[in-house]
């Protein structure tokens, strides 16, 4: 009685918990909103449908069952189905999915589709147990959905589900509703079917035998042996056919896992022998496998008959099976019997010996045992073996195998040198000692890797055979030694390499030259300039031009400004060395002096290179996306070819700056450009979701218009979607007693038309007016119209540290703080505005009246400000809170607190300005009040 006292309260519990829905929601309306939100776009959300969708209980599981007969797709309710099944399935929710698996177990009866009824079952596999036992088995001998049946009785793997698998086995009609029986067997491993899936071993129904044999192999003891290895023979050991092999094989390995040595090593040898007589190389190499798991003492024996085989497959199959079990002992064996064995089979040991020396502790007990072999092995054998001693001797590191090595560099085959040189290049330790002698006598092959080998190491203590090189009688030798030298140089060397330069063949000028660059680099970069200055001051006025790249390579600003003296005012050779190491500065300092050497007409010769290397300079992604939108839209203009158009446009597709958008909006008509254009258009607004208006749309659309490429169907299906999930923001309106008190709008949300000034940085984004500094402070934006006496009402975002300003009764030239009057718009809580003065913070009439501090919201949220401008008397509103309320006459009356001049202070009149300073920021729902 107790214990179904306790099912009760359960059931009692779960029935109130499913009877109250979220909000007072009945199941049906909790239904539609889940599927209406599928697919959840972040976890919580998920979750939360989740929890709804339970608390509908039997009701909300049938209404959704009823739902997939519908002829318009059953995705969202499928998908809502299996999420709640695995939201069920979690530890502690006992109550709601034994609900929901007897809410399914009651569907099936009311479903007749066969893919509905095979989904519900599906879902008791995920989250059903044993009430779902009973209703399962009723459909293991339906062809159709037996399988699915058979796969959640496993799942679910009860006392209960096993028996039920056993009976439907025993009683299947037909072999296809057997199969899925069998392999639900299979995969629980249910040893309490071995002796009547024996029996079913011969059946004549090929696929119901093949399955069977697997099922053997899986749950299978040694009773099963004979019957699978009758399989096997009947499969001529091969791979290929039943399956009786592979499950032979399996069955042998399960044995030995289980702990039946003796019956798997006697198995496992006399399928080695069946197969190898029956010519199976895979068989026998499964067969070694589990003989050397069987008898791992054995495994060296084991290997050593494999490498007599003459199978090169099954030999390297027995050496890698035997990496498990190598020690000491087993390579010793091996190692001794290297030379008696054929050239094939060396390659084989010896590469497996390269493969095992990968391992620390495995090369501590081969290397020494090999080396000496290995040696022997450089010179009379086949290349192969060669090679394969090369590395070995490579993974020794020792002096005695580099020189054996190295030696090989003197070889008359190039080869063979190659192959010693990419040994070389593995060895971990020095090589300087072996590959130094051997450059003097090698020959011209042996020269050249010698000095690229000692090149890459960057030894130092190799300049002087580096040097020597220079003169050799080859060619191809100089030139090797000519790109060795700047990574064998030091700073001792200098003396030598001006006097290199300044004799150098012109093909060799540039390597010498980033020669004396590298070996200056350990000082700092001012004293790498004045160190290439010296020199080239004591050089010749006619050979000083060597020496600008090498001045350019300082990095340092001084040089950038002598190298474009000498540009503008040198000729010939003199004036491409200045161009050239003007071209190769690294960083965007650079780009302005690129510039002007574009847009001067007696450069043209320059120009086609002077604007892709601006353009590589100022693509940096480390510069903003304004910034690099800026510095590119300064050539978009000036570019002379398509092509270079094209790739400017292509840069300022990645830039994600939304001037940059419109900017490249206005090739969308241009033919030539117009693909270029349309892709940055596209990847800006695509990639900024917050980028959006009646610009926007209007330039997408016409994307959509000209897009021609393979893949223009899918970029116009990804753009409509774009613009079908955009919000437009609503045009801003005045309230009712705005309108009647006589407010204008001078900005809504949709347009600047009362606006003008820095039109390009700041811009129409999000219903808002958002600056995005181009340059150093990014400029002023001002009313069309001048305003005197009035009231201005506006919303701002700060972003943390911005600074800007509301300038009023200004011109619009000069600085509005002090040609007019500036009220400060400032993030006041940054740490970098600790110590301004109180004039200086958000809200003051700079440098006159200061604000109260402390009513700013965070940054990232909108402050609403209200400024009063009437006569001498300035008030600001922040808030809601009076932060300023002062008269500018009496506060200047024994002059102003910053102690400037300020002219334009009383100024009667004047516009209204937003005042840039560098910080992003943005404003909407502007509108102002003209007071008489």
């Amino acid at each position: 009685m107790k214990k179904i006292y306790i099912l009760s309260a359960v059931l009692m519990c779960c029935s109130l918990v499913y009877g109250q829905f979220p909000a007072n929601r009945t199941a049906k309306t909790i239904v539609a909103d889940v599927l209406a939100q599928m697919p959840a776009q972040q976890p919580q959300q998920y979750n939360n449908q989740m929890k709804d969708l339970a608390s509908t209980g039997e009701e909300g599981v049938l209404q959704l069952v009823k739902m997939m007969n519908l002829q318009d797709g059953n995705a969202a309710v499928e998908y809502a189905l299996s999420g709640l099944s695995h939201y069920v399935s979690a530890e502690g929710m006992e109550g709601q999915r034994l609900v929901t698996a007897n809410a399914y177990i009651k569907a099936l009866d009311m479903v007749s589709d066969r893919e509905v009824k095979a989904f519900i079952i599906r879902q008791l596999e995920v989250m059903g147990k044993g009430e779902a036992v009973e209703k399962l088995s009723s459909f293991l001998d339906n062809e159709s959905l037996g399988g699915p049946a058979a796969a959640a009785l496993s799942a679910i793997d009860t006392p209960e589900s096993r028996k039920a698998l056993l009976y439907a086995l025993n009683a299947a009609t037909s072999d296809k509703t057997a199969q899925p029986v069998i392999l639900a067997m299979a995969k629980l491993k249910m040893s309490e079917a071995e002796n009547a899936l024996i029996l079913l071993a011969d059946s004549p129904d090929a696929n119901k035998r093949k399955v069977v044999l697997y099922a053997l192999s899986q749950l299978g003891s040694k009773l099963s042996l004979p019957v699978l290895a009758e399989a096997a023979e009947r499969d001529n050991y091969s791979m290929l056919k039943e399956g009786g092999n592979e499950a032979y094989i399996a069955l042998i390995k399960r044995l030995l896992v289980q702990g039946e040595v003796k019956e798997a090593e006697k198995a496992a040898n006399s399928l080695m022998k069946k197969a190898q007589k029956a010519g199976q190389t895979q068989t026998r190499e499964a067969a070694l496998e589990i003989m050397m798991k069987a008898k791992p003492e054995s495994a060296g024996k084991l290997l050593q008959n494999a490498l007599k085989d003459n199978n090169r497959n099954y030999r390297m199959a027995a050496l890698i099976l035997a990496s498990e079990y190598a020690d000491g002992k087993m390579y010793a064996e091996v190692i001794k019997n290297l030379k008696k064995q054929k050239p094939e089979v060396q390659t084989d040991i010896m590469n497996w010996l390269n493969i095992e020396c990968e391992n620390k502790e495995k090369r501590k007990m081969i290397t020494p045992l090999v080396t000496p072999i290995a040696i022997n092995m450089l010179t009379g054998s086949s290349f192969d073996i060669q090679t394969a001693a090369a590395n070995l001797l490579a993974k020794d590191g020792s002096t005695q195998a580099v020189a054996a090595v190295a030696h090989l560099l003197n070889d008359a085959n190039p080869q063979t040198v190659t192959m010693a040189k990419n040994a070389l290049e593995t060895v971990n330790g020095s090589i300087a000692n072996a590959v130094i002698p051997v450059i003097a006598t090698a020959n011209s092959a042996g020269k050249i890797a010698g000095l690229e080998l000692l090149a890459q190491r960057r030894y130092t203590e190799a300049t002087a055979i580096v040097l020597k090189q220079l003169n050799a009688d080859a060619p191809d030798v100089r030139t090797a030694a000519f790109k060795a030298l700047k990574d064998v140089v030091s700073i001792n060397d200098l003396d030598k390499l001006y006097s290199l330069l300044e004799t150098a063949e012109p093909e060799n000028t540039t390597l010498v030259q980033q020669a004396i660059a590298r070996s200056i680099q350990s000082y700092p970069k001012e004293k790498q300039y004045e160190t290439v200055l010296a020199r080239m001051n004591q050089t010749a006025k006619a050979k000083q031009y060597l020496y600008y790249p090498v001045l350019g390579a300082t990095g340092d600003a001084k040089a950038l400004t002598i190298i474009v003296e000498r540009f503008n005012t040198e000729e010939g050779a003199a004036k491409d060395a200045a161009f050239q190491a003007l071209y190769n500065w690294k960083d965007i300092d650079a780009a302005d002096k690129l510039l002007v050497i574009c847009k001067n007409k007696s450069d043209i010769l320059y120009f086609d290179r002077a604007i892709n290397r601006y353009v590589q300079l100022v693509s940096n992604p480390e510069l903003s996306g304004e910034k690099r939108a800026s510095l590119l839209g300064n050539v978009l203009d000036i570019a002379h070819t398509d092509a270079q158009k094209k790739a400017i446009l292509s840069q300022i597709g990645n830039t994600g700056s939304y001037p940059a958008m419109l900017r490249a909006g206005q090739y969308l008509d241009n033919e030539p450009l117009q693909q270029a254009a349309a892709h940055a258009v596209m990847n800006i607004a695509l990639s900024n979701k917050q980028y959006t208006g009646k610009n926007v749309e209007e330039l997408l659309n016409k994307v959509i218009e000209v897009l021609d490429n393979p893949d223009a169907d899918y970029q116009r299906q990804a753009i409509r979607k774009h613009l079908n999930e955009m919000v437009i923001p609503e045009p801003f309106q005045l309230t009712a007693k705005e309108k009647a008190e006589g407010y204008k709008i001078l900005f809504d949300g949709t347009n600047m038309d009362s606006w003008t000034g820095n039109t390009v940085d700041y811009i129409i984004e999000n219903g808002c007016i958002s600056l995005h500094p181009s340059n150093g402070h990014g400029g002023n934006l001002y009313t069309k119209d001048e305003y005197g006496n009035f009231i201005f009402r506006f919303e701002f975002q700060l972003t943390p540290a911005a600074n800007n300003g509301l300038g009023i009764r200004t011109p619009m030239q000069g600085d509005a703080a002090y040609v007019g009057m500036e009220l400060q718009i400032l993030d006041n809580d940054a740490p970098v505005y600790s110590d301004l003065a109180i004039y200086q913070y958000h809200g003051s009439v700079y440098g006159i009246i200061p604000a109260k501090r402390g009513y700013l919201k965070p940054t990232g949220e909108w402050n609403y400000q209200e400024v009063i401008a009437n006569g001498d008397n300035i008030k600001v509103i922040l808030n809601g809170t009076v932060i300023l309320d002062g008269n500018i006459r009496q506060a200047t009356k024994n002059g102003t607190a910053d102690k400037r001049n300020h002219p334009g202070l009383f100024n009667k009149k004047g516009h209204i300005a937003f005042l840039g300073h560098g910080s992003p920021v943005k404003f909407k729902n502007i509108r102002i009040k003209v007071l008489k």
